[in-house]
């Protein structure tokens, strides 16, 4: 793991995405797939394939494991993928172990989440598995006028917290996550509980790679 304690000194904000880095959501979203897919008769993916097309939106992950061949069916498809999914949320749905732990040794830095899910199903997550109280704020996919990676997203939720990109920290487990904070100009630490490797990770030159949220504080 590359050192991160000369970065959490001067650090005033930190940014977390949802997805693969404070829960493990890859089980619901591959269930509410297989659910239409099944509904479509086609057979279905493995929670492992449908992990592969998650971070860039719920659109992208409709049009990639659903395959719906015009835009009008796509929108439909997408709303009925949100039903089901919205439904289900917590069936499996869980925070990766040390993540309550790692963000209480955070301290009383202001933190946000942001997202790519859409937004009431990033705070309906949040706050059912009891994670509202550390963040002061939770944005979605649909809270700014782009997905991440589009700095939009990102400096939208740091002005959020009166933080400037180079006071701020980003938290995440995608190529998507690194690509945001590099556009925003904000430091990015990568987790290697959702969608890279460690090896894939560091390929990307984050400020910092880690197992576990709790690594990010002595």
């Amino acid at each position: 793991m590359k050192a991160l304690a000369p970065h959490l000194g001067d650090v005033e904000a930190l940014v977390f995405d949802l997805d693969g880095t404070l829960v493990d959501t890859f089980t619901d979203l591959a269930a509410s797939v297989n659910q239409l897919r099944g509904e479509f008769g086609r057979g279905p993916m493995t929670p492992e394939a449908v992990k592969g097309h998650v971070g860039m939106g719920v659109r992208h992950l409709v049009e990639s494991c659903l395959e719906p061949s015009d835009t009008d069916e796509l929108d439909e498809v997408v709303e009925r993928f949100v039903k089901h999914y919205s439904a289900h949320l917590l069936d499996s749905t869980r925070p990766y172990p040390g993540v309550v732990e790692g963000l209480t040794r955070l301290g009383k830095r202001p933190m946000a989440v942001l997202s790519n899910k859409p937004q009431a199903q990033t705070r309906d997550i949040v706050h059912r598995l009891g994670l509202e109280g550390f963040f002061a704020n939770v944005f979605g996919g649909d809270s700014f006028s782009g997905l991440k990676p589009d700095p939009v997203a990102l400096t939208g939720t740091l002005a959020s917290l009166s933080v400037h990109p180079e006071r701020a920290l980003m938290v995440g487990d995608s190529q998507v996550d690194l690509q945001s904070a590099r556009a925003a100009g904000v430091r990015i630490v990568l987790v290697t509980t959702g969608l890279m490797t460690r090896d894939a990770a560091l390929v990307g030159g984050p400020d910092g790679v880690i197992d576990d949220l709790r690594e990010l504080t002595p």
